[in-house]
Parts: C-alpha cells; structure tokens; sequence
C-alpha cells in the first residue's frame, strides 16, 4: 500500500459513520474514531490504554467474553450484539464485528471493532415517525395521526360503552391578524393557541392541528353535556385573552363546534363533519362561543 492509500484509508476511518475501535492482542485501546467517541462519550485520551471493558453495562456475563476472546485469538472474526453503558450512564445496543489483524507471521497483533448502534437506529426511526405524525409548526398531532387516534377511539367506545366527544375550533378573523403583521407573527400565533390548548385540557385529552387555523380536541373519557360546553367556554375565554408576540398586542377568538360519539355520527368523518357544521354556525352568529351538534346533523 502507498502513502496515497494509507492517507486514504486513515481519512475513512476517521470520518466513517459507524464508531470503529483498534486494541491490542490484549485488548488495550490504540485508537477510536470519533463517531466511537461520539458514541461512548469518552474523548480518545480517556480510551487510548484502557480495554472496552470500560464500556460493560452488565449485560453480558463472563462466559459470553470468553466465548468471544476465544473466537478472535484464534483468528477468527466475531459479530454480535452488545449492551454497552456510555460515559453518562445510559445504555445503547451495537451489533459489533472484531476482525483480527495478523502480523506477518500469521499472530494476532491487532483487533479491529466495527459497532453499528441499534440505539440510534431505533432513535432515527422515531424521529421519522414523529416527524410524519406531528405538524411541523405547532408539534401537535397532524391530521393523520388525528384519524388514527380517533378511529381507536371510537372502536374503544364501541367496545366499553364510555362516550366520547370532540370539539372543532376554528379562530376567528385569523387571517387578517396574518396580513397585518406578517406570516411570521401569524405561525407564533399559532403556535401561541397551541399551548393555550394544551393548558386547557386535561391530559388525557388530545389536541391536534387539522390544518391552517383549525384544531380538534379529542376527549376520551366520560363527559356530559354541561361540561363539554364548560370546558369549550373555557378554552373560547383562553383563546380570547391578549396574545403579546415580538413587541406586539393582538386579540383572536374562537369558533368551537362540539360533537358526542356515537350522538353525531358513527364514524370520524361524520363525528368531525358533525362538530364542523356546528362550528361554522357559531361563525354566523359572530364567533366567539360555542355550539353542541344537532343529533343526525352528520347526515
């Protein structure tokens, strides 16, 4: 190999993504590239002359050691997967392969450890999964994680008889808020009622973003009539308080449509559809209030 391939080798090592580790035939530390720093939290001076036995998190007994001492001292490669326990504490999985380098009488001189971590795999694909189920302004449910909570929901009801509602809310007059000072100050609005919403409810309680200015709150546990309409006039107050964003004070109200399951539909859509047409005839009385849903109103 020429110093053009060693150089090219070492700036692989160093910049791969997986976290790579070299020792000794006695398993002392040589070096570790930073994604294995990165991912043990140690700096390569707290490793260099250690063994990865600073990295046992218990999950392994000793007989799984041996097993896989003996299997690299022979010369032979070895893959598994392991517990390590990172500098602070906390535990990831890696599948490992060590691969014996042998000198140029055939001996083990080096191991060299390859670890692809499970942890942030797993952590990858929750954020995926978030990110597709969450609306991007405000962090609440989007519309489809919405459809699917509702629907389970609703199965839920169906199956141990406890009712279930939920509320439309549309702002009042958002838009022109929007063109006043901006689609900046409109988004930290949004985002304003978001929490107000959060604040309103309790916990077992969902709020999403259907989209634009129009949220859903999903309640999931027994309700009668007269506290729906207390916590809707509740959150028709919370919304309506002054909102103070960048140095500036605007006001909004709310339009809240209300609806009970199985009362106003036997299904999301006609639920919401429901709640929807309840809303939009707050709207035409002036907004700012609320309205429990006729009963056949989903159609």
């Amino acid at each position: 190999m020429n110093e053009c391939d060693r150089q090219l080798l070492a700036r692989a090592m160093e910049g791969a993504a997986n976290a790579i580790l070299i020792t000794d035939c006695n398993g002392h530390i040589k070096w570790a590239n930073p994604a294995f720093c990165m991912l043990s939290g140690y700096s390569l001076a707290e490793l260099l002359g250690k063994t990865p036995a600073l990295l046992k998190s218990g999950g392994q007994d000793q007989d799984f050691y041996a097993r896989l001492w003996s299997t690299v001292l022979s010369g032979t490669p070895w893959q598994g997967e392991l517990l390590e326990r990172a500098r602070d504490g906390s535990l990831y999985r890696v599948n490992q392969v060590i691969t014996p380098l042998l000198d140029a009488q055939g001996r083990v001189s080096q191991l060299l450890a390859i670890q692809h971590s499970f942890t942030q795999t797993d952590q990858e694909r929750s954020r995926v999964r978030f990110e597709a189920e969450h609306d991007p302004l405000t962090r609440l449910p989007n519309r489809r994680l919405l459809f699917e909570r509702l629907q389970q929901a609703t199965q839920a009801s169906d199956q141990n008889g406890v009712p279930l509602a939920l509320m439309f809310i549309d702002l009042d007059k958002f838009k022109p808020v929007n063109d006043a000072f901006g689609h900046a100050y409109g988004d930290k609005l949004l985002v304003a009622v978001a929490g107000r919403l959060l604040g309103g409810v309790r916990r077992s309680d969902l709020v999403a973003r259907l989209s634009g200015d129009e949220f859903v709150v999903v309640l999931t546990t027994p309700h009668q009539s007269s506290d729906l309409d207390a916590m809707a006039k509740s959150l028709v107050r919370r919304i309506a308080r002054p909102y103070r964003i960048d140095g500036r004070t605007c006001t909004i109200s709310a339009s809240i449509g209300l609806a009970r399951y199985p009362d106003h539909g036997r299904s999301p859509d006609e639920l919401l559809a429901a709640a929807d047409t309840a809303m939009y005839q707050v709207k035409e009385r002036g907004g700012n209030g609320q309205k429990m849903a006729a009963c056949g109103s989903s159609g």
